[in-house]
């Protein structure tokens, strides 16, 4: 299967962070197996938000309406001391199917951290299905939603851009909202460049013909806080600008544009230590002895 380039914010947020993290990641990763598995190593704040993602991924696909309040927090429990627990002790065995970055570097996990973990994952699927937004969802049926957990890709003038939404629907008013659930508590560098793109995209589909008619929301929820915002013309054109920026930035470092092929020498490293240390291809550019890990992760009482 080629290899070919889609801009993404992922795919930028590497980029500007570490030429040679990005290269690893979007070119090495899809031709040497062990560079490939290293990339999907997990760190304990992406697992958390993963769990999260896939829970209300299977909620929406599965369910017809919210669960009741019993249901509900046997879903939750489900999550931390089924999924949590099988993610562990896969991550432990050192298993193909899910690493941890701390199992993979031998770094030691506090219980304060496990317990941190734990606590994001109950706290946030409790908000969720207590919440407005899957209660609005499903109140107005599924004929109306128009993405779950989507991944695609569309032509943004010339360069492909490819997102994951989480959910959208048409709302009783027949404005499109578009949702990103967020476990984290602040607002992200690149939130309005990511709902942007959403919108982007859902005019080119055709789900609105004005963004005037989209609504989107960031759902954080921890807190919880439901940010929804209507889509103002201007932003749009600026995050295509950016976009396309971007995308010429990456693609001027291409040994072969045509063909995105592209070679390590024209990738440099970075020397920060702070990101460095947590990189997940910190071996690939820092090679040395690793010390044998250990840690038994009894999970931590539900809250």
């Amino acid at each position: 299967m080629p290899n070919e380039f889609a801009w993404s914010l992922s795919r930028h947020d590497t980029f500007m962070t570490c030429k040679r993290k990005y290269y690893y990641s979007y070119y090495a990763a899809s031709e040497d197996p062990e560079i490939r598995r290293l990339k999907h190593l997990s760190a304990l704040p992406l697992w958390a938000g993963s769990v999260v993602h896939d829970t209300l991924e299977r909620l929406l696909k599965e369910r017809d309406q919210v669960p009741g309040a019993a249901e509900q927090e046997a879903l939750v429990k489900a999550a931390v001391h089924e999924s949590m627990l099988r993610d562990w002790q896969h991550s432990e065995r050192g298993g193909e199917e899910f690493r941890l970055f701390e199992h993979e570097y031998t770094q030691p996990i506090d219980q304060e951290d496990k317990k941190l973990v734990v606590t994001i994952v109950m706290r946030s699927l409790r908000n969720a299905l207590r919440g407005p937004t899957l209660r609005e969802a499903f109140e107005l049926g599924k004929e109306r939603w128009l993405s779950v957990e989507e991944l695609v890709d569309f032509d943004l003038d010339g360069t492909p851009v490819r997102l994951r939404m989480d959910l959208a629907f048409r709302d009783k008013d027949g404005h499109v909202v578009i949702v990103d659930w967020k476990t984290g508590r602040r607002e992200g560098r690149f939130n309005e460049t990511q709902l942007a793109g959403y919108a982007l995209y859902a005019l080119r589909r055709g789900w609105v013909q004005a963004p005037e008619e989209l609504r989107t929301e960031l759902a954080y929820l921890v807190v919880p806080k439901y940010v929804r915002r209507s889509v103002v013309a201007h932003t749009l054109t600026h995050a295509q600008r950016f976009i396309h920026k971007s995308a010429a930035n990456m693609q001027a470092l291409l040994a072969d544009v045509a063909a995105n092929q592209a070679r390590l020498e024209d990738f440099p490293m970075i020397d920060r230590p702070q990101i460095c240390r947590r990189c997940n291809y910190r071996r690939l550019c820092y090679p040395r002895v690793e010390q044998p890990a250990a840690a038994e992760f009894p999970l931590p009482a539900a809250p």
